[in-house]
């Protein structure tokens, strides 16, 4: 795990679920003597458990934790470096109810390529069953390939730093009249991509302007009211100054672009319940 960012979440924030797990129990891992959730393996290792939640409060059950074997977890996590059609083939061979140590003693290396470059053809193809499943949800195979999601923050389920819910929200935006600039501003926010974009990209299909600098007072100054509101304490800079938007969104910088800001669920949800989004 050291070194290691995913699903938006640096590794010393992964690192901090183990420790919390043992304080928080006394015990030294989850799900003991459960069998994987991936293939069903019931010879899973103890100590083997997986997360796609780092948020805190931490949480050592599913959606967010799950118990997965040794095989799946490598294989889950190699997924962003995996050959074309290779995730998807061991996604198939879960299905047929193979387990994660049979993949590569069932298949040799030249009839996986072979079967992964037909799967990224968009050729269907299908593997013989390996025994009868259990009924479990499958919430592996809804999961990203995008690189990007290691580090991004819209690949976080929850936010990294706790933000109101969206009842509060709401509360908050029924005591403020909204311009249609504000309005305008969290309409496209929210209908972005993934709910991100930069203020450059706000300015743009907002205020019809090359200057990110704008909408950034503007969406700052909507903030800081909302703050205000909400007695919310934002996120601070270096030098010790408020971030007035992290109250709505968070911030990350993507390798080849502008920094951008992803909107926290919560508010997306509160300014649609309004009637602010369409």
């Amino acid at each position: 795990m050291t070194g290691a960012s995913y699903n938006g979440y640096e590794w010393r924030q992964r690192m901090k679920i183990i420790p919390a797990f043992k304080r928080a129990t006394g015990r030294p891992y989850p799900f003991e003597e459960e069998p994987c959730a991936m293939c069903g393996d019931p010879n899973r290792a103890p100590g083997n458990w997986h997360s796609e939640d780092y948020s805190e409060p931490f949480s050592f059950e599913a959606p967010e934790s799950f118990p997965v074997c040794g095989v799946c977890h490598s294989r889950l996590h190699k997924r962003f470096n995996a050959e074309p059609g290779e995730w998807k083939l061991y996604c198939l061979f879960l299905a047929s109810g193979g387990y994660g140590s049979e993949f590569t003693k069932c298949m040799t290396l030249r009839e996986r390529r072979a079967l992964a470059a037909r799967i990224s053809s968009e050729e269907r193809i299908e593997l013989a069953s390996m025994r009868e499943l259990v009924d479990r949800p499958n919430w592996w195979e809804d999961l990203t390939l995008d690189p990007e999601s290691l580090e991004a923050p819209w690949a976080r389920p929850r936010p990294l730093r706790p933000r109101p819910d969206a009842d509060a929200f709401s509360t908050a935006f029924k005591q403020f009249e909204f311009s249609e600039t504000e309005r305008s501003i969290l309409r496209f926010h929210s209908a972005s991509s993934r709910r991100t974009a930069s203020m450059r990209q706000i300015a743009k299909a907002v205020l019809g302007v090359n200057k990110p600098q704008s909408v950034n007072l503007a969406y700052g100054r909507l903030a800081k009211k909302v703050c205000g509101e909400l007695q919310w304490h934002p996120d601070r800079r270096a030098d010790g100054s408020k971030i007035w938007m992290s109250l709505f969104a968070e911030g990350w910088q993507p390798a080849v672009r502008e920094y951008e800001w992803t909107m926290v669920s919560t508010a997306a949800t509160a300014a649609k319940k309004l009637g602010i989004l369409p």
